[in-house]
């Protein structure tokens, strides 16, 4: 059945005029929808794990219609036979561009996590502007017309990823405590990015619950260096676990959004860039 729907999309065909671009994750379509200056569709719901999330027709559907398939090629749901079936020219792994500032394994192996999940790399400025200039180089292939059009778009949105970066380094720079504990392991591209010291993790993994012991580690941690905020996300969070944090170790849970819920690339890096200062200053 899955085969039978996948050649019935094929032969559905591409959509013709103005590129049609879709994406797994919201915040790289914000990225392509700030270059092309129109909305891009993404696949995954921004308020829902893309761990746990599950595929359907309908998502198959747009993938095999899209002129070009942006995907970050790790920590998605399982695209395999959709990637397959589509040819290169038609697909971008964001892990494979040239130029991204990826974790390395002693990171990830410090953290108890699966190997290479990269976790929210867009959150790093820097990596959002190396996607925005390969894509920007793509869509000109594809769509020659209107390149002008997708170079000074480019460039504002560089220039606008470079301030905001700027901003959160200059406000992150006078802090006195910048140890970060989140609930799951969803900001280490952002503490790496301005400077600030990821020290521990309530979740254990994608959906592993914490231990006892591991807790009990996190509490005296807590306590010991004098942490007042503990950083969730809606999309990985327990209120289990965080009300006995609050209740056990005196911490506030402070909600930040990887994904943009309802805030474009820039919006969401200011809104987690401020929430974080305001955890971290208390």
């Amino acid at each position: 059945m899955r085969v039978l729907l996948i050649l019935l999309f094929l032969i559905a065909g591409l959509s013709y005029g103005q590129v049609n671009v879709y994406t797994t994750v919201k915040p790289i379509a914000d990225i392509v929808s700030a270059i092309t200056g129109s909305k891009v569709e993404y696949l995954i719901p921004p308020g829902v794990s893309p761990h746990i999330y599950e595929l359907k027709a309908s998502d198959l559907k747009k993938a095999y219609r899209s002129d070009l398939f942006i995907y970050i090629g790790t920590g998605e749901p399982r695209l395999t036979g959709l990637i397959e079936s589509l040819p290169p020219e038609r697909r971008i792994r964001i892990i494979d561009i040239r130029g991204l500032k990826l974790l390395g394994e002693e990171e990830e192996h410090h953290h108890d996590h699966e190997h290479h999940v990269h976790p929210a790399l867009w959150l790093d400025p820097d990596n959002a502007v190396v996607i925005a200039r390969y894509i920007e180089n793509r869509l000109e292939k594809i769509d020659p017309e209107n390149a002008n059009t997708y170079r000074d778009n480019l460039r504002t949105f560089v220039r606008k990823t470079e301030n905001i970066k700027n901003y959160g380094l200059k406000k992150f720079s006078g802090l006195k405590n910048k140890k970060f504990i989140s609930y799951h392991y969803a900001w280490p591209y952002f503490t790496r990015a301005f400077g600030l010291e990821y020290a521990g993790v309530v979740e254990m993994g994608h959906g592993r619950e914490p231990t006892p012991r591991h807790l009990l580690h996190l509490i005296k941690l807590i306590k010991r260096e004098n942490i007042r905020a503990v950083f969730a996300a809606v999309q990985f969070y327990n209120s289990k676990y965080g009300e006995l944090l609050k209740r056990e170790a005196g911490v506030e849970i402070i909600f930040l959004d990887p994904f943009g819920i309802k805030m474009d690339y820039i919006q969401m890096m200011k809104y987690n860039i401020d929430r974080v200062y305001s955890g971290l200053s208390q």
